[in-house]
């Protein structure tokens, strides 16, 4: 409502104030320059010769920004601050959550779990403009460990995609859901005594215009994370009986420890890991980033994308080393 009205009386001045120079031909050039350079005197002269239309429209635009303006103040007054200082756009700091909902700007400010849901949602004032729900009341068994990986392809069971658009007053709110063929990577990490950090990336299929990434700190951590903390614990090693040295061609199974202390001896080769959670991940390693944690470019069709996986979430790491 204040965008349009805003919107409604910019336009309208403008249309007003060419309108009123344009009358003023007729009453020669000190009215054209008055009419032209100080159009808001025009509408207070009595007894004028000034088209009395036009000035008309300049004070109702003008009345009709002016309310704009004073919602906006009342409701949004970080946005109103903003446009006083000449920040137009709001600038979202590095590592932020970001990204697009149905082909729409995407900047969550309220992320937390509600039972097995984990929710996204963009507010203005107290209104949900936009909102990503992932629905994990199906596919409870992902709920454990600090990690959570889905590629497309995987078996399910796969958390159901909820999304909610809002594109103003006068058109309906939007709805879809999407089942599965999406990437999606958490990463979870207690943080204080109730709070954990969150490390997301999601992409769904072309069609949805959907991505998010960024990282975000909870103030209140899933009542799953706990349980799983204390459950899962990574597989304890078992002995192996003797074999024959392996050829270059077989996985060789390699420390963690050397792979953070030293990737460069790691980095461009092919790597395969088994999570807490017991899910196998195989591909090239591209980095090991300043958090310590492993990049690896996995296969998605003809494309690769990249996933992030944190070492406490890594129960055994292979290599596959170079001929």
């Amino acid at each position: 409502m204040e965008a349009l009205l805003i919107l409604g009386g910019v336009i309208g001045f403008a249309v007003a104030w060419v309108w009123l120079v344009f009358c003023s031909l007729r009453l020669g050039s000190r009215a054209v320059l008055l009419a032209a350079l100080l159009p808001l005197v025009t509408p207070f002269l009595r007894d004028s010769a000034f088209a009395r239309l036009p000035r008309i429209l300049l004070l109702v635009s003008l009345l009709c920004a002016g309310a704009g303006f004073w919602l906006l103040q009342q409701h949004q007054p970080e946005h109103f601050a903003r446009l006083l200082s000449g920040q137009w756009q709001k600038e979202v700091p590095a590592g932020e959550l970001q990204g697009t909902l149905m082909g729409q700007s995407f900047a969550p400010d309220q992320v937390y779990w509600r039972g097995d849901q984990l929710i996204f949602a963009e507010t203005a004032g107290e209104r949900v403009r936009r909102s990503l729900v992932v629905r994990f009341d199906g596919a409870t068994s992902l709920l454990q460990g600090t990690a959570i990986d889905l590629l497309p392809g995987d078996d399910g069971p796969w958390p159901q995609m909820v999304l909610q658009w809002y594109t103003g007053a006068l058109a309906s709110p939007g709805l879809r859901r999407v089942a599965s063929g999406y990437s999606l990577s958490l990463s979870l990490a207690p943080q204080g005594r109730e709070g954990a950090e969150m490390v997301v990336h999601l992409r769904l299929p072309a069609e949805h215009q959907t991505r998010l990434t960024g990282r975000v700190t909870l103030a209140e951590r899933p009542s799953w994370l706990g349980r799983s903390l204390n459950s899962a614990q990574p597989p304890a090693p078992q002995p192996e009986p003797a074999a024959p040295a392996p050829s270059p061609a077989d996985w060789q199974e390699v420390s963690l420890l050397a792979v953070l202390d030293e990737p460069e001896h790691f980095v461009g080769q092919r790597l395969r890991l088994v999570t807490v959670a017991g899910r196998e991940h195989e591909g090239v390693l591209k980095a090991v980033t300043s958090e310590r944690r492993l990049v690896l470019a996995l296969p998605q069709g003809a494309n690769q994308v990249d996933f992030q996986f944190h070492p406490v979430d890594i129960a055994l790491i292979e290599v596959r080393p170079r001929i």
